[in-house]
This record gives structure tokens, C-alpha cells and sequence, in this order.
């Protein structure tokens, strides 16, 4: 299978790209043919199985907020690979993943707040098109940071998602979480037919942790986010 990774480094998060793409080497979906987008405002040079994808140097939180956009305008390259993936930048694989994360679509739920009743879990409650009403709606909470599937499912769900950041920005409103708030409205109305524990988005600062239910796989790093969007 052909795999298309993809990834959003702006400004000082550039710094993470190396270590990502070592690890998806080592650990991930190996035996498939992977190759990368890397959507940046800074200079960096595409390699073989490396596509670099210059967009504008926005202020936070556009870069995350508008990564759906992004991922739109590289739709025809994107659509030649059988599934897509998209990663958080300062993520680690720490674990062997395989082929158990290849379905038609694909996420994760969060390592937070999965664990918490529907009505605790902070879903976007305004009049954004990312909101989500207070009540039974809601099976799980998925994270922002790993999710994926085939490319004709990820690209419909990134058309969508694309489309109500518009026309959210249009009418001057930003989803509580950003594209996680969006991600979350969709697949409420559209489940996916995977949903990996959250040992796939799995919080650094609980590893070792004995009373956490799941062990760690693919890893969300800590870091000082103020310093790094500064």
C-alpha cells in the first residue's frame, strides 16, 4: 500500500520534523511505501519520499485551526496514495504500529477526555459549526493529533471540515479546540469505523503511570507550547 504522511511545522515546531519521520520509519506501517508532506512557512528542502508544502505564516491558531485547508490544497497529490495519515508534528512513535490502523477512516480517542462523561468533555458549545449540543451526542472524544484513513474518506472529511472553517472565519468565530472541535462535530455525524485506544495520542506526562489503562505507542511530547509559538 502507498501511505502519504502528513504533517504541519510552522515556525519553532520545525525543529520536531527529523525525530517524527525517524521513528515513522522504524515503527510505522513497515512493509507499506511511505512518503511525506510537510505543510511549513520556513525553508526546508524536499527529499525523494518528502514533499514540502509552503503555506503563510500565520499568527496561532491558524496553523492548526486552517490545517484542513491545507491538507485541501494538495488534494490531487494527496489522492494518489491508498490511505493518508495525519500526524501532530512534536508526536513520537515509540512502538510498532501496523496494520491494524488501516481502515476507511480512523481516529483516536483522546487520552483525557475519553475518560470523562459526555457532558464534562469539552466539545465546542457555541455558534460555531464545530458545536455540539449537550446531551446524547457524542460516543467518544476523539484528539486532534493521529487520525487518518483512505484517501478518498480522509479527503471528504477534510473537504467538509475545510469548508465550515471558512465559513466559521467568515462570520468572525474560532472553535474552542480548533480543528479538534471541528474533527469532533464530524464524526459525530460520521463515526469512524476505527476508533484506537488512546495508546495512539498518549500523554508523555503519564507514562509510567501505573493505574493508566493503556500503554503507550504513539506519543504526544510535552513541551513549553507558549515558547514554541512565540
Amino acid at each position: 500500500m502507498k501511505i502519504c504522511i502528513l504533517t504541519i511545522a510552522t515556525n519553532k515546531y520545525i525543529q520536531f520534523v527529523e525525530k517524527l519521520y525517524d521513528n515513522i520509519d522504524d515503527h510505522f506501517l513497515n512493509g507499506h511505501e511511505i512518503e511525506g508532506i510537510i505543510f511549513t512557512d520556513q525553508e526546508v528542502e524536499s527529499s525523494d519520499n518528502i514533499k514540502i508544502s509552503q503555506i503563510d505564516h500565520e499568527p496561532w491558531p491558524m496553523p492548526t485551526l486552517k490545517r484542513y485547508n491545507y491538507f485541501m490544497k494538495e488534494a490531487d497529490h494527496i489522492s494518489k496514495y491508498d490511505y493518508c495519515f495525519y500526524f501532530d508534528v512534536d508526536m513520537s512513535v515509540i512502538d510498532k504500529v501496523g496494520d491494524e490502523v488501516l481502515g476507511d477512516l480512523v481516529a483516536t480517542m483522546h487520552p483525557h477526555q475519553s475518560f470523562l462523561p459526555k457532558e464534562s468533555r469539552t466539545y465546542d458549545r457555541s455558534e460555531s459549526l464545530a458545536s455540539v449540543a449537550i446531551g446524547d451526542e457524542g460516543e467518544n472524544y476523539y484528539a486532534g493529533g493521529f487520525n487518518g484513513g483512505s484517501t478518498k474518506r480522509f479527503l471528504e472529511m477534510a473537504e467538509v471540515i475545510a469548508d465550515r472553517v471558512d465559513r466559521d472565519l467568515e462570520n468572525g468565530r474560532v472553535a474552542l479546540w480548533h480543528d479538534e472541535s471541528h474533527l469532533n462535530r464530524y464524526l459525530i455525524d460520521n463515526p469512524p469505523d476505527i476508533s484506537l485506544t488512546p495508546s495512539y495520542c498518549f500523554d508523555e506526562r503519564v507514562i509510567g503511570n501505573s493505574t493508566y489503562p493503556y500503554q503507550p505507542k504513539i506519543v504526544a511530547l510535552s513541551k513549553n507550547h507558549y515558547e514554541l509559538r512565540s
